[in-house]
């Protein structure tokens, strides 16, 4: 009788301290569903700060753009065409990312969480790569048919190594910056700003939690 005593209170016990630990795991991983998403509270500001300084330079250049149209050449027209569809792009990108961090924000589910850090990761990385296929832009508009005509050995032999040189830069750069170089020297001394860095932070206490389950 006695032992039966003991064995049903140790059953109590156990039942007692397995509810204490599960209550203590689920406070444990809401509190670190918190801290990451606080920790992407800096990234949205900037991206919301790049969203309406964006709006606003679309709207300077689709102006200048607009002006130019009666008597600018060609080379100049295109190149900022280029430059204010690539922007738009930009800043679409931009809006994007909020909703991103806006759905990771209402999320209560860890692997939603992962996926929707590890796409705003991609994206707020693939919004500079873009930006850099405008490269070449900065050195077309300037190009002319009097350039071309009377003076073919700079058009040929200056400006165009240059423009080949820039296409060259964009492409590397728009193939190359993705999360396989993170740990590579060029790739640090471009993302260390507040954007990038609470990226990582909130992505980190994300991949906390995880291991912390899997334990």
């Amino acid at each position: 009788m006695e032992n039966l005593e003991i064995i049903n209170l140790w059953k109590q016990y156990d039942e007692k301290l397995e509810k204490s630990l599960s209550l203590n795991k689920k406070i444990l991983v809401e509190l670190q569903q918190q801290k990451a998403k606080k920790a992407l509270k800096p990234a949205r500001n900037y991206k919301l700060i790049a969203v309406f300084v964006g709006l606003a330079y679309i709207a300077l250049i689709a102006y200048f753009l607009y002006h130019l149209s009666s008597f600018a050449s060609i080379f100049i027209n295109v190149s900022v065409a280029i430059h204010l569809v690539v922007t738009i792009i930009a800043v679409g990108m931009y809006i994007r990312q909020l909703v991103l961090i806006s759905e990771i924000d209402r999320s209560e589910d860890i692997l939603q969480m992962q996926q929707k850090m590890a796409k705003l990761q991609s994206s707020t990385l693939k919004v500079i790569a873009v930006c850099f296929l405008q490269f070449p832009v900065f050195a077309t508009w300037n190009i002319n048919f009097e350039l071309i005509d009377k003076r073919p050995f700079a058009f040929w032999f200056i400006q165009i190594p240059i423009v080949a040189l820039l296409t060259y830069v964009g492409i590397w750069f728009y193939k190359n910056i993705n999360l396989k170089n993170i740990n590579k020297r060029w790739f640090r001394m471009m993302f260390y700003g507040a954007e990038w860095n609470a990226i990582l932070k909130s992505g980190k206490f994300i991949d906390e939690i995880k291991e912390f389950e899997k334990g």
